[in-house]
């Protein structure tokens, strides 16, 4: 009996003990400008389209657009060779070190998480962006040698539209909206519908930061945040194309949820798809659709004629 105890205490303590790791592994990810100029070794990627890159990005950092990694018109993840070859050709490999930054909110959260997908371990997002980067701009471009990029995907970190409907009234599993209350409620429509995912909790993804900047808020008030959620249950995140629910997926690994996917298709899939089931439904209104484009139209017309 003792035995049996003693065993239980140690498969215990490891349990913990790996689950600390995790969590504090995450926190490592988000660094500012002081630790990045304290880390020469790592690979600086800006994950702005290069337009906006070539005006100007932190000096030695690469281009990998988080734009070029999607497929379009629906920004859905690239098949798994297609990454490998972009990555490869960028000059990355799987255990290459890198630090993310964007513009804005969210989109270097969402190349981490595609990285992060592919099997990447030493992945970093400078948090705040280039908004928060207050040395010196490059116009030089700069080009890594090509390297062999052979990916360990991580199904477990994505969710398809199927994964979702086979989730959904699911007690173990969570349906995290990251959408504006308006976008969760029906009021904004952005799809076809609009209105959630049946049984879904709305926490806005803006919440993740602080109040007019492109930081994000202390983990004490990110855990205060996100305290309504069990972490022993698997959290599915989803907005209107993955993109905003890319950095609260970050943002609970973070915090030691140890399952966490990104619905990547999201609402602008769920939402057109009229056979998939929705709470507080409403519907684009096609006519003042049209009646805003002709406007538009109009006024393009006149400013070409002034």
């Amino acid at each position: 009996m003792k035995q049996a105890l003693r065993i239980l205490v140690v498969i215990f303590s490891i349990t913990l003990l790996s689950a600390t790791a995790y969590a504090a592994s995450h926190l490592e990810r988000l660094v500012d400008a002081g630790w990045l100029s304290q880390h020469k070794n790592v690979t600086v990627v800006d994950v702005r389209d290069g337009g906006a890159y070539a005006k100007g990005h932190i000096p030695g950092a690469i281009n990998i657009p988080v734009n070029d990694l999607q497929s379009k018109p629906d920004a859905i993840l690239l098949p798994v060779r297609q990454l490998e070859k972009i990555l490869g050709e960028k000059g990355l490999d799987i255990h290459s070190e890198v630090v993310l930054y964007g513009a804005g909110r969210e989109i270097a959260y969402l190349e981490y998480w595609m990285l992060d997908y592919m099997g990447m371990d030493r992945l970093h997002v400078l948090d705040g962006g280039i908004e928060q980067w207050k040395g010196e701009l490059s116009a030089a471009e700069t080009k890594l040698a090509s390297s062999v990029f052979k990916a360990k995907p991580r199904p477990n970190l994505y969710a398809s539209t199927s994964d979702v409907k086979n989730a959904l009234r699911k007690p173990h599993i969570i349906l995290l909206d990251v959408r504006t209350t308006g976008e969760y409620k029906g009021t904004d429509v952005r799809s076809l519908r609009g209105g959630h995912i049946p049984g879904a909790t709305n926490i806005d993804f803006e919440e993740n930061y602080q109040d007019g900047s492109t930081k994000l808020k202390s983990m004490d008030e990110l855990a205060k945040l996100y305290g309504r959620l069990d972490k022993k249950k698997e959290v599915i995140v989803y907005c209107q194309t993955g993109t905003r629910a890319a950095n609260t997926f970050f943002v609970l690994k973070a915090l030691g949820f140890p399952k966490v996917r990104n619905y990547d298709a999201s609402w602008i899939e769920w939402g057109s798809n009229s056979s998939l089931p929705a709470d507080d439904v409403s519907y684009l209104n096609f006519v003042s659709v049209m009646k805003a484009i002709k406007k538009l139209e109009k006024e393009v017309q006149v400013q070409k004629h002034q």
